[in-house]
């Protein structure tokens, strides 16, 4: 009986604590579905942690011709990411690229990245956020790797 009431208590708080979990887990309420935004400018850092793989680019200012604003795209996890292949070194300090984005609602740099184009043509897509559906799928090879 005791080894019952015991269990039952396990799988109770296991229960509790994956449910916390999921709870603490932010909403995209943040982006703004409704607009794509595209800027373009060099990557400054790819930041590869949990909970999501964040990208920092420089983009040229539009306020102050000759300096550079930086921007924030959030991607879904390491994890998710690297399912439609991206990996860590995916994007290095220096790399030139394009990022269609869902832009933040309160109108600071950046938002949720959609697509990442790469100077080489490759394409990067997403995981997670306002536009999941039809941003999962596997990125596209360089010009140069595809074939005729």
């Amino acid at each position: 009986m005791l080894n019952v009431k015991g269990t039952t208590i396990v799988v109770a708080l296991l229960l509790l604590a994956r449910m916390h979990g999921a709870q603490a887990h932010h909403s995209y309420a943040m982006f703004d579905g409704s607009k794509t935004l595209t800027v373009s400018g060099t990557v400054a850092k790819l930041e590869w942690t949990n909970p999501h793989v964040f990208v920092w680019i420089y983009v040229p200012s539009t306020k102050d011709p000759g300096k550079y604003d930086l921007y924030a795209f959030e991607n879904g996890s390491p994890n998710a990411i690297t399912q439609v292949g991206w990996t860590r070194d995916s994007l290095q300090a220096g790399d030139k690229i394009t990022v269609e984005y869902s832009p933040l609602r309160d109108g600071r740099n950046g938002g949720h990245l959609t697509v990442a184009k790469l100077a080489d043509g490759r394409t990067l897509g997403s995981v997670g956020g306002l536009a999941a559906a039809p941003s999962f799928k596997r990125p596209s090879p360089a010009p140069a790797e595809q074939k005729p």
